[in-house]
This record gives C-alpha cells, structure tokens and sequence, in this order.
C-alpha cells in the first residue's frame, strides 16, 4: 500500500487511551467513510468491536442493499452485526420534525440501545473533516455561536445516555479516506439522496464548499476542523467555570450586573437549559439579560417550554410549568 493511503498510524495516534478489547460499537452505514473505519479499527487491534447498521425505511431497495453489504462485511471482520429498521416519516410526522431530524433520533436511539444491551461504553462514528466543515457553514449562517460551530467533536456524550461517541476520522479529509478505500481495495455503497439538491448539506458539500476551496486555493476543511476542535476546547472550559452558578436556584443581580456580557450570556445560556431542559436561543438569552439589567417593568418574561423568567428583589428566579420543577 501507498504510504499516503495508509492512514492507520494516524488513526492509531488518535485512538491511542482507547481500550482495545472492551465491546466498542462502530456505526456503519456502509458507505465509504463508516467502511474505512470499520478496516482502520479491525486493523488498529480493537478486537471486541460491534457492527451496528440502521435501516431507516426511507431509500426501500437501496436501503435493503447497503444492510445487506454491511452484514456481509461484518462477516468478512468476523465481527457481530445487529440492525434494526425505524419509522422516520412516521416519527417525522408525529413529532413535527423534518426527515433529517427524525432520522438522527432514531440512530441515535438505536445506537444507545446496542451499547447498553453489550456493555459498551463507546460508539464510534465516520464522520471527517468535510463533515466538520459542512456542519460549521451550516450553523454560521444560522448565526451560531460557538457551540454550533463546534458541533462535531472527536469525542463527545450521546445525549445525557452516559455513552461516549468517539469520532477518530475527524482530522482525515475525504480525498485521504477514498485513497486509503482504493489502496486497500474497499467495497463500499453510495446513497444516491447524497447527491440530492433537495437537501441543504448536500449543497454546502458539492457547492459551497468547492467554491470556497476555489477562492482559498486549497482544501477549507482541515483548517475549519482545527478551529472546531479549539472552540470546542474552550466551550468545555466555559462549561466547567459556569457549571456552579448553572446549578443556582436564582442569580443574583448584583453580581450578574458586575459581569462582562460575554459572561451574563454564557451564565444565563447554562442557567436556563440546566434548570428547563430547553436550548435557548439567542433572541431568548438577549430578553433575558435585558430583564436582568432592567429595574423596569415589565419583570418577567416567556421561556421555552411554559417556563417564566421573573425578576423579584434583586434575584432572577424561573417559574416551572404547573407539577413540574427543572423542566421535567
């Protein structure tokens, strides 16, 4: 093999405080990022690794095939497999999420479910540098700050699941993960609805992107992962200072007044999700410090979730829902 091609040194480097021989869960979908994978880690010596495939009822035969190749490789490895079929448009419909949302709840949901039933703490992913990269344009024009930029993390919680999800490619570009499947002479299966228009992620990777490496003249997405992996560093530090004051029962007002506004906002944003189990957005966080701020009427506001934010000598406190206390 091409030494180039060979990226399992690297991949090694990356996985090197893993544990070789827990039960570990390897997402496979069967195409060429979750293929290469699965050869890299069989190749790296994790020895107890479980094939996981999930069929979302979407693509009818394509979907059948790419079951059926990812169970014939999971033979090849000598390595179990365990597959499951969801109901996407049915949950999409019910819950009123978009296709794309529903469909990543559900793998999701299956993925927790395979860990715990074969005690693995872990879950590996395929996802690289150009997924990174899509992700962060994304959620820039969106107006994300840095978490959303930060979205995709080499290794990060499945929900609040106590599982880890390890994402080892994540530094690899697309063009070294399809030279490393030729050289070792890879099978693997392309979904055709990622070439679709239809679908935003599809036009950031065969749009945007490659005009954006046209104008830069070389290759955004190792860069643009550089700096998601800083921001997610620093969120992780934000998350450990303001992890006492998101747990308070009020703030104090006096002492968030004192505060520079990059840390009221921070402070209200883990605040406020800790105590409703709500995300709030921008537009919420702005209200909310402009109530804080204020010694005007009126003193409370809307949350997500039929939560209030009130203001009552000199505290913030939230009002839960009827019955219910920290949103659940």
């Amino acid at each position: 093999m091409k030494k180039a091609a060979d990226l399992l040194p690297r991949l090694a480097e990356r996985v090197a405080d893993l544990p070789r021989h827990a039960p570990t869960i390897v997402a496979v979908s069967g195409g060429l990022d979750s293929v290469v994978l699965l050869d890299l880690l069989h190749r790296a010596g994790f020895t107890a690794l479980v094939v996981a495939h999930y069929h979302h009822g979407l693509r009818g035969t394509e979907a059948d095939r790419d079951r059926q190749h990812v169970s014939q490789l999971a033979r090849g490895y000598a390595l179990p497999f365990v597959t499951a079929r969801g109901r996407t448009r049915e949950r999409a419909r019910q819950r009123r999420e978009t296709l794309e949302e529903a469909a990543r709840h559900l793998r999701r949901n299956f993925l927790a479910r395979i860990a715990k039933k074969h005690q693995a703490a872990r879950i590996f992913l395929g996802h690289h540098a150009g997924d990174v990269a899509e992700t962060m344009l994304f959620h820039l024009a969106r107006g994300s700050g840095p978490r959303g930029l930060a979205a995709l993390r080499a290794t990060a919680p499945l929900d609040d699941t106590g599982l880890t999800l390890e994402r080892p490619l994540l530094f690899f570009t697309r063009k070294e993960i399809a030279e490393y499947a030729a050289a070792r002479n890879l099978t693997y299966v392309e979904d055709t609805s990622n070439q679709s228009p239809a679908h935003t992620r599809n036009r950031l990777r065969h749009e945007i992107l490659p005009a954006l490496a046209d104008a830069m003249g070389f290759d955004p997405a190792p860069a643009m992962t550089r700096l998601a992996d800083i921001l997610a560093t620093e969120e992780s530090w934000w998350n450990d200072h303001l992890a006492a004051r998101a747990t308070q029962t009020f703030i104090d007002l006096p002492d968030f007044r004192a505060q520079h506004p990059a840390i009221q906002r921070r402070w209200l944003h883990a605040w406020i999700k800790n105590h409703t189990r709500r995300e709030p957005g921008y537009d919420n966080i702005e209200q909310a410090r402009q109530l804080a701020m204020s010694s005007l009427a009126p003193a409370k506001i809307n949350l997500l979730g039929n939560h209030h934010l009130r203001r009552r000598q000199g505290s913030l406190f939230i009002e839960f829902p009827k019955g219910k206390r920290h949103g659940r």
